[in-house]
């Protein structure tokens, strides 16, 4: 079998979506793929032909991710499919590899994935970082244990203010939590077309919510059988998303409120009167791979100050497997080689899973993934790389 591998071009796109559309059993329509051209970059999507015919594919996304002290570049990886007729042959592996090897030629240190089976990508070094929620409430089991008393008021608004204002409070509610990724224009133009938003009911309403004349959050959602979906709830304050949900949970003529994506430590949990009414559906998100050890560590800060050194193993990417010294803390970071011996001994892909917070070097440990070099150094690990807050991606792609 003569597998070729090589990026895309503009004329190849259609042809692309629909083999990624077939292999993740469902169908793009000609909308679907005209939307998704928004956000194509083929020098960025790789393809697997067979004599001509495209047999499997992956792309990714140059975007920006908040990350503990800042903002950190990624490669948001997407559209990993093989066509059934070609499984199994050793070409996702293939795929991965090379995707991974230009990134890092391009000075990427992380890529992130969603992964639609997670039973697949940590033989490539990614670790399971981050977590969400789809949260259902029937609305006459929603109200709230003390009643919120909003400091602003709710405005329904229509989608040209939508656009014009729901970015500049994305950016600010951004800012409160790591994992979540930056919007450009190019990506708030995809954003109100994806089908994902658009293909099991063409309406959607907006709402924003302000204070003295200053919008700290909004919400979009849409109504299909008596159920409000709420597609973005997003605030910058705690008053707006108290007075958000609580819109929500008070809308008449639904009979149930439904949220996908939601954080693992969403508050809404804690505000309700009868809290066990609220259906928790758990599932991993984000899915880390940190291409090149040293400078992924040195792109976020730590929240105590302490050097460490780590022995990173990686069977996937040859040039990861290194002994680096870490020297972090709140106000700085450097990293770099080390012959120096180790405090811990981990993996590529869970010190991907530990990078933001999401996962903690013990927990780890105690599943037999960490080895524990010095004694107290999971303890120290976890200390240097705790964020507080739980990392959040309410973004797909």
């Amino acid at each position: 079998m003569d597998i070729d591998i090589r990026p895309n071009t503009w004329e190849e796109f259609p042809t692309l979506k629909r083999v990624n559309g077939r292999a993740q059993t469902n169908f793009n329509e000609d909308g679907d793929i005209e939307r998704f051209r928004i956000i194509f970059d083929p020098d960025r999507s790789l393809a697997a032909f067979e004599e001509g015919n495209i047999v499997g594919c992956t792309a990714s996304y140059a975007l920006d991710m908040m990350v503990p002290g800042g903002t950190m570049p990624i490669g948001a990886v997407a559209q990993v499919s093989v066509q059934a007729t070609h499984r199994r042959k050793g070409i996702n592996t293939r795929l991965m590899r090379r995707q991974l090897s230009d990134m890092h030629d391009w000075g990427e240190s992380m890529a992130v994935l969603q992964a639609s089976e997670s039973i697949i990508y940590g033989r490539y070094g990614y670790g399971m970082g981050s977590f969400e929620y789809t949260l259902e409430i029937d609305r006459p089991h929603g109200e709230f244990a003390q009643r919120h008393s909003p400091e602003g008021r709710l405005l329904f608004i229509d989608e040209d203010e939508a656009k014009n204002i729901f970015p500049s409070v994305f950016e600010r509610a951004t800012l409160l939590r790591n994992g979540m990724v930056k919007r450009n224009d190019t990506w708030w133009k995809f954003r109100f077309v994806a089908p994902a938003m658009w293909r099991s009911d063409p309406r959607a309403w907006f709402v924003k919510y302000e204070v003295d004349g200053r919008v700290d959050g909004y919400l979009w959602f849409t109504v299909k059988d008596e159920v409000l979906i709420v597609k973005e709830l997003i605030s910058a304050t705690d008053d707006a998303y108290a007075s958000l949900w609580q819109f929500c949970l008070d809308m008449d003529l639904v009979t149930t409120i439904s949220a996908g994506k939601r954080a693992q430590d969403e508050a809404l949990l804690w505000m309700l009167a009868d809290p066990r009414r609220l259906k928790q559906t758990f599932k991993d998100a984000s899915w880390f791979r940190l291409i090149d050890i040293a400078p992924a560590l040195s792109a976020r800060t730590y929240s105590v100050e302490d050097q460490m050194v780590l022995k990173v193993v990686d069977p996937f990417l040859e040039w990861n497997n290194v002994n680096v010294i870490l020297n972090g803390g709140p106000d700085g970071t450097a990293c770099h080689r080390t012959d120096k011996e180790p405090d811990l001994t981990v993996s590529a892909a869970d010190l991907g899973a530990a990078f933001i917070g999401g996962v903690k070097f013990r927990t780890m440990s105690h599943a037999g993934r960490i080895e524990e070099n010095t004694s107290g150094a999971l303890k120290r690990a976890d200390a240097m790389f705790n964020t507080g807050r739980m990392p959040w991606c309410i973004d797909s792609w």
